[in-house]
């Protein structure tokens, strides 16, 4: 059953952009939303507990003033989920910068202080490091490959359960590099659920893992243009999003 809540998403420009890909599938999940564009700031009310869960995706710090981010951490503190997804303006991103400031304190993984745009051609392989509720029923035997990712670090007492491994092919030669980056991480902050996903749920950075699925679905969210995906894909972020939502 859906929770009450509402999620407030903000970020990926706006739902005729790159934001149609998570605001149809949060539609098609029978999640209630308000979408914020990047190129508008947010207020936060800290004695509002209407939302249930907040989502920041290529939403750069400066459109969060330091009073909204302590609102933003105090309703997370309170019981709210949150949910940072990767992007150019992500984590420390060109220009995200939530390196610093309260968003940073409840983030699962620490933010380079430094670009941290990881662009790959070559693509990235989740790969999964322990079982979670948010990934049950997926083929990870089975991984899609995405293009790019932020780098983090995992914080102490986080839950790291996907990383990526980046690919090596020369020739016909396919391989793994030795290092491992983090993807999805988990943690709490006060009465509140957390989550960094570090590559982006919208192209490019999505690579295939958009059509993850054989079994094709469109869906549209309200206003947004209408997108066609793989059935993983779309579990994927349902499962996501229904394991941080609150209430």
């Amino acid at each position: 059953m859906p929770s009450a809540k509402k999620i407030l998403y903000m970020g990926d420009d706006s739902l005729q952009g790159a934001a149609a890909y998570l605001g149809a599938m949060l539609t098609h999940a029978g999640f209630s939303f308000e979408h914020r564009p990047s190129s508008q700031a947010t207020q936060i009310d800290p004695g509002d507990d209407s939302t249930g869960l907040f989502i920041i995706s290529d939403y750069p710090a400066s459109n969060l003033t330091y009073p909204n981010q302590q609102a933003l951490a105090q309703r997370v503190s309170e019981g709210a989920g949150f949910l940072m997804i990767g992007g150019w303006e992500s984590f420390h991103g060109l220009k995200g910068e939530y390196h610093r400031d309260p968003v940073a304190d409840i983030l699962p993984v620490e933010c380079m202080h430094s670009d941290d745009r990881m662009n790959y051609c070559q693509g990235a392989v989740p790969v999964l490091r322990r079982e979670h509720p948010c990934l049950a029923g997926l083929p990870w035997d089975k991984p899609p490959v995405v293009c790019g990712f932020n780098k983090v670090a995992v914080r102490e007492g986080a839950e790291y359960v996907l990383a990526l491994r980046l690919l090596e092919i020369t020739g016909e030669k396919v391989s793994f590099a030795r290092e491992e980056f983090p993807l999805l991480v988990f943690g709490r902050h006060g009465e509140g659920r957390t989550a960094a996903l570090t590559t982006d749920l919208a192209p490019h950075w999505v690579g295939g893992w958009v059509d993850w699925g054989k079994q094709r679905l469109t869906a549209r969210a309200e206003g947004g243009n209408e997108v066609e995906v793989g059935c993983f894909y779309a579990q994927f972020i349902s499962q996501l999003a229904g394991c941080l939502l609150q209430g």
